[in-house]
């Protein structure tokens, strides 16, 4: 793809960002768009988040992702922020609407895809992780009237914080369970590892006890590197659907391509790109 001087420009910001996938399924799908435009990766320390956010009103970039640690920080130099966003103190894309910054949060439709053929309100769940990815994830499953919700969390307040909030807005019943209680809940309809438990580099599986595992469970781990993760073989080989993170992934970054350019996105070609580069 040829830089040139009216190429439009998308920016994923982080700190480390090495690790980013952003930029190869968006490029890709500015590729086969035929689009003068480009997505970079920006290395952005906590202490510069302030002065990159208010300047992004007065350039011609097109819009920006956010991701760890920089998800919350971005919020206070935001003009509007959408309900999701609001509600999870979360922003993983930033529109730059004339002199307006407008903050998304598109994990939550993300994972909406991937509960595509579920019937979640009739569905337990059990959500593993209250973090970033588990309130989106957790926000999504209420969102769709899920019958019974559990969370787990090696932190309890944070999960009860989670519940709190949730309970303010949903009517579906939402428990706190310790992860040493988790077999005394019985078959799953939906389990969910919103955890880094399992991603390349980090040493600690995640253990789930098999007796929460049916064929009539769909098992779900964010992670997407490696593709299959331990979660997710046992639950295979116990008969369950399995879904790792890339279509999560692919969804959260479709949305924000659809919210920058009003165009909708080659979603499968994306997907494409993240599959053939891990």
């Amino acid at each position: 793809m040829e830089i040139k001087g009216s190429t439009r420009i998308a920016i994923v910001i982080g700190h480390p960002i090495k690790h980013s996938m952003s930029p190869v399924m968006h490029n890709r799908a500015f590729r086969h768009l035929n689009m003068d435009c480009s997505y970079i990766a920006l290395d952005i320390k906590p202490e510069g988040v302030e002065y990159f956010v208010k300047g992004l009103r007065y350039t011609n970039i097109l819009g920006v992702n956010v991701t760890i640690p920089h998800k919350t920080a971005v919020i206070p130099y935001l003009d509007e922020l959408s309900e999701e966003a609001s509600f999870l103190k979360a922003v993983n894309t930033i529109k730059i609407n004339e002199d307006k910054l407008i903050g998304y949060n598109t994990d939550v439709y993300g994972f909406e895809k991937c509960l595509e053929g579920i019937d979640v309100a009739s569905s337990s769940a059990l959500l593993i992780g209250a973090g970033g990815a588990g309130k989106a994830v957790a926000y999504t499953l209420c969102k769709l009237n899920i019958k019974r919700l559990f969370i787990t969390n090696r932190t309890e307040e944070k999960a009860k914080d989670l519940i709190r909030s949730l309970t303010n807005l949903f009517k579906g019943e939402i428990s706190f369970i310790p992860f040493g209680k988790l077999e005394s809940l019985g078959i799953m309809d939906i389990i969910v590892n919103a955890t880094p438990l399992g991603m390349e580099g980090i040493k600690e599986d995640l253990d789930v006890p098999s007796s929460l595992i049916g064929k009539e469970t769909t098992a779900i781990d964010l992670v997407y590197n490696p593709p299959k993760t331990k979660f997710l073989k046992i639950a295979e080989n116990l008969g369950a659907k399995t879904l790792n993170g890339i279509k999560m992934l692919v969804y959260q970054g479709a949305e924000s391509f659809k919210i920058w350019t009003g165009i909708e996105p080659p979603v499968e070609i994306m997907e494409e790109a993240i599959k053939g580069y891990l």
